[in-house]
C-alpha cells in the first residue's frame, strides 16, 4: 500500500492546473484527508467494497466537495469522467480490494479486473481524457516489474509473466505524458503532461514531501 502523502499535491495543482482529485480505492480514507488540505473544486473517491464505502461516508459526511462512489473504478471512471471538463490529479490504488482492510485475502478476488484494476484503469481514462493535461499517481509498480523497492520485491507468480509489465502505460500515455519510476516504498509511475511540464517552473524532486522519507534516501527514476 502506497502513501499519498509523499507528494505534495499543492505542488502538482500549481505546476499543472490541476483543479480536480480522482482516487480509486478508497480505504480508510486518508487520501481523501489528505487532498482536502489542497483547495481541489471536488474530489472524487470510487471504493468497490461497500462496508469500507459507507465508513469513509461516515468519516466525510460534512464535505460537500467530497464523493465517495461506490462501485468498480471503472463504472466509477467511465460514470465521472465525461462530467469533469477540467484537469484531475489521478491517485490510482485500487489493487486487491479489501484485502489491507482484512476482509479479503489478497488472491480471493478471481476476476483479474476486479483484482488488479490498472491496466483497465489506464486504458479507461486515455480513452475518455483525450486532450486534458491530467497527472498521474500510480501505486505498486512492483506488481508490474522487479526493482529495487524500498520494500522489496513481490513474489514472481503475482501475476503471469507475460502481464509482468506497464506496456500499456506506455502505449497510452507515451506521446502525451512523460512517465517517471520511483522505487520508494513499493514503487509508484508518475504521469507529467508534456504540454505543461514545458512551461511549468517545475523540479521532479521537489513534488516528494521531504518530511516523508530520511534526507539521504535515494530515488531512482
Amino acid at each position: 500500500m502506497g502513501n499519498l502523502i509523499r507528494f505534495d499535491l499543492g505542488r502538482l495543482m500549481n505546476d499543472f492546473n490541476t483543479p480536480y482529485f480522482f482516487e480509486t480505492g478508497t480505504f480508510m480514507g486518508d487520501g481523501i484527508a489528505y487532498a482536502q488540505l489542497f483547495p481541489f473544486k471536488k474530489i472524487y473517491s470510487a471504493e468497490i467494497i461497500p462496508e469500507i464505502a459507507l465508513q469513509a461516508r461516515k468519516r466525510f459526511k460534512d464535505y460537500t466537495d467530497i464523493d465517495i462512489i461506490v462501485a468498480d473504478s471503472i463504472t466509477a471512471l467511465k460514470k465521472q469522467l465525461p462530467l469533469i471538463l477540467d484537469n484531475i490529479i489521478f491517485w490510482l490504488d485500487a489493487h486487491f480490494p479489501g484485502a489491507d482492510a482484512g476482509l479479503n485475502s489478497y488472491d480471493e478476488v478471481n476476476i483479474e479486473d476486479v483484482r488488479l484494476p490498472l491496466q483497465n484503469e489506464i486504458e479507461t481514462i486515455c480513452n475518455l481524457r483525450k486532450g486534458f493535461n491530467d497527472v498521474f499517481i500510480l501505486d505498486d509498480l512492483r506488481i508490474y516489474e522487479d526493482g529495487d523497492y524500498e520494500k522489496g520485491n513481490v513474489p514472481p507468480d503475482a501475476l503471469p509473466a507475460m502481464q509482468r509489465n506497464i506496456d500499456f502505460i506506455y502505449k497510452c500515455f507515451s506521446e502525451t505524458h512523460f512517465i517517471f519510476k520511483s522505487y520508494l516504498d513499493e514503487g509508484y509511475i508518475l504521469l507529467f503532461p508534456k504540454k505543461r511540464y514545458r512551461h511549468a517552473h517545475f523540479k521532479l524532486m521537489n513534488i516528494f514531501q521531504k518530511k516523508t522519507f530520511p534526507e539521504d534516501h535515494y530515488m531512482t527514476f
